[in-house]
């Protein structure tokens, strides 16, 4: 893929536009349909002057426009947080179609063998991927584990029963790290280059880990991933176009309308491992209250990482909008921007 590495203000190949996604995995120029670069110049900017350091809008596997910092590459990657909780969901549901794991309400205990004997057996997947497993994060470190990661998480008593409170809860997100290894027999890295990285042309992506010594062994602790914008955008063509890939159905479409699609009453603008704003809930902190995005369309849903990472997708627009940096000073500004970029290709 030929890189062009861009002015702070600069749009792709001078405003030009490029096929991705569904379409080819690598980028190929194209013409700029009906001047939608330039106008949605004005956002981008405001955005990019909000601490951010990479941005880009796709819209029917077309990159319209991005914008760079100038020290940030567009090859560089970037930690994503807990946007990688939407990438693990689609690794997830990948097993499920390959038989390593029964289904979404399957016990979490046949993959972690401490809770068989107590009353964490009843925590399923689904209770896990929508923050509803009950379990007790106190002490819990979410970086830098020295010791067995998946041990340590996993010895999380039950604070309240499975399926009876919502809290966004990362330590035990973890463990499905640990249980795709599990089920699958084979680590994350590798199988997620096979199964899905490798196939969509993420090549600048690479996962957060850090050595832990385990009983008399190393071992793996897991927290997150690295990628930039354009295979961030390649992740969001893949569920827009409901799994499907260069002719390749690599995840089915109703699994990813499960994973956007509001998972429990507790917190409705949760999926799994996914945010959805069809329906008014909390944020991550359970404290901020109505629709994540109260200006874009009610079909929205989003990856969403600290810091403001984020990857939006709009399925009416066939849009796909990523936004890398540092935490946003405008408490509005992933409304903002999602608002404005639709307006833009509207008109």
């Amino acid at each position: 893929m030929t890189s062009t590495r861009l002015s702070r203000r600069g749009a792709l190949l001078g405003g030009g536009a490029l096929v991705l996604g569904g379409c080819v995995s690598h980028p190929a120029a194209a013409s700029e349909p009906d001047g939608v670069t330039e106008r949605l110049g004005p956002a981008l900017d405001r955005a990019l002057d909000d601490r951010s350091s990479s941005l880009l809008v796709m819209q029917g596997g077309r990159i319209l426009a991005e914008r760079y910092a100038p020290d940030w590459p567009t090859d560089r990657p970037r930690e994503l947080a807990s946007v990688a909780k939407s990438i693990v969901a689609v690794l997830i549901g990948m097993a499920i179609e390959d038989g390593f794991i029964a289904g979404l309400d399957q016990s979490a205990a046949d993959f972690i063998p401490q809770w068989r004997d107590d009353a964490r057996r009843a925590i399923t997947l689904r209770h896990l991927m929508s923050m509803t497993s009950g379990l007790d994060d106190t002490g819990l470190a979410l970086r830098g584990v020295t010791g067995d990661q998946f041990v340590i998480n996993a010895a999380a008593p039950l604070r309240d029963p499975p399926g009876s409170r919502w809290a966004y809860n990362t330590a035990a997100y973890h463990l499905l790290f640990h249980v795709l290894v599990r089920a699958t027999g084979e680590g994350v890295e590798s199988h997620a280059q096979r199964k899905l990285l490798g196939p969509l042309g993420m090549e600048n992506t690479r996962w957060v880990t850090s050595p832990g010594r385990g009983a008399g062994e190393m071992v793996t602790n897991y927290y997150s991933a690295a990628a930039t914008a354009r295979d961030l955008a390649r992740f969001g063509a893949l569920v827009l176009n409901g799994g499907r890939h260069e002719g390749r159905q690599l995840i089915r479409a109703d699994f990813l309308q499960t994973l956007t699609t509001s998972s429990q009453t507790l917190n409705p603008s949760y999926g799994l491992l996914w945010w959805c704003n069809a329906l008014p809930g909390f944020d991550a902190t359970g404290r901020v209250a109505g629709y994540r995005f109260p200006r874009s369309p009610r079909e929205t849903v989003a990856a969403l990482g600290a810091g403001g990472q984020a990857v939006l997708l709009v399925p009416s627009r066939a849009l796909v909008v990523v936004r890398q940096g540092g935490p946003p000073a405008a408490p509005a500004f992933f409304d903002d921007l999602l608002s404005s970029v639709v307006a833009a290709v509207d008109v």
